[in-house]
């Protein structure tokens, strides 16, 4: 399973994204589901729903990952190689320096360029950066930091775009198990857009109510790391973010199927957090009303800042994590897919006694 799922990764992570410009990341997914007969819709905003098994009995987990990654997008057609672009994602006005590496993805490949200016409008919320270029961009092309696609040291993995392409490719991973293993289970699978520049893919679906209303969401990403929460001990049980806590019952739910998984595979890992470091897309899913939870990866150099060095640099998971996430995700799909609808609706019971004093006891 490890050399199937480092391939996967490794394939994925050479498609270039940004906000806006998920293009090339989405018709990988599109081609990868056809491949395996997955079903796909495509809305109008470019978010995928893609549903494994559609004929088989029906859980109601799915899996959702962004397709984009902090990035760029060109403004305007170059004049001698110059050109603005607009930046979309949370990186300080710090972090851009004169010279800074870019690549550039055009119509007829990917060209290097560099920073030579910037320019934050906080009030308008609009990030301008000057560029020059080694060849011709024309007005929407993207742009990202230039930086290695996918490098593996030991157990870490180096990536310009681990933050959410990385989740995109765990579910694209599941969906590969699945279909090998040809388990008889309905998973969804919900790939959206522009999370980096306000979650809005997440809130377009959302306010479609493209979902079910009974789906159980589980929102992935990869997180800050935590000195609580450290890259490699394992796939993150995300309690909350910045913003909200998630729903008790599926964090429960999720913390039991891990815990019996490790009692089988004792390589499995796991932690239990609340990642803080941000909001992610559970939010909007339970501002909504739906039953959600999340799990994650912790990560190193988020959103490719280093933030010892002030500079930009390739953001970090550990392998083992991402191989211990696609573990549970098959565990929640296989075993526990029977159990979650009991578990969120269960209510406890007590038998009453009363003590010598008088006492009364709800045990």
């Amino acid at each position: 399973m490890k050399s199937q799922i480092i391939s996967i990764i490794n394939t994925f992570l050479q498609n270039p994204t940004a906000p806006y410009r998920e293009g090339i990341v989405r018709q990988a997914i599109l081609q990868f589901c056809t491949d395996r007969g997955i079903q796909t819709t495509v809305d109008k905003m470019g978010n995928i729903l893609a549903v494994y098994g559609a004929k088989y009995p029906n859980t109601p987990l799915t899996f959702v990952a962004h397709q984009d990654h902090p990035g760029f997008i060109i403004e305007k057609d170059s004049v001698r190689n110059k050109t603005t672009a607009l930046f979309y994602g949370g990186v300080e006005k710090s972090y851009f320096h004169k010279g800074t590496p870019i690549r550039a993805f055009t119509s007829t490949g990917s060209l290097p360029g560099w920073i030579t200016q910037v320019q934050f409008d906080d009030k308008k919320k609009r990030k301008r950066v000057w560029l020059a270029l080694n060849g011709p961009a024309q007005k929407g092309d993207l742009a990202m930091w230039d930086l290695p696609t996918c490098q593996i040291q030991d157990d870490l993995l180096h990536s310009r775009a681990c933050d959410d392409l990385i989740g995109c490719a765990a579910i694209l991973c599941l969906f590969d198990q699945l279909h090998r293993r040809k388990i008889r289970r309905k998973v969804i699978g919900l790939f959206t857009v522009a999370e980096e520049a306000g979650l809005h893919g997440a809130k377009y679906v959302c306010k479609h109510k493209s979902l079910p209303q009974d789906s159980v969401i589980i929102s992935i990403e990869t997180s800050s790391a935590l000195p609580t929460a450290p890259i490699g001990k394992g796939v993150v049980i995300r309690v909350g973010d910045r913003s909200r806590i998630f729903n008790p019952s599926v964090t429960q739910w999720m913390v039991t199927i891990a815990a019996n998984l490790q009692k089988q595979d004792k390589t499995f890992l796991y932690q239990r957090q609340l990642m803080d470091a941000g909001t992610c897309e559970a939010s909007i899913f339970t501002q909504f009303g739906y039953t959600t939870g999340a799990l994650c990866i912790p990560l190193g150099n988020y959103h490719n800042r280093d933030a010892q060095k002030g500079i930009i640099t390739s953001e970090i998971v550990s392998v083992n994590d991402y191989l211990n996430m696609i573990k549970l995700f098959l565990a929640l799909v296989i075993k526990g897919g029977d159990t979650i609808q009991l578990n969120l609706t269960k209510i406890p019971t007590y038998k009453k006694r009363i003590g010598e004093l008088g006492e009364l006891f709800l045990e």
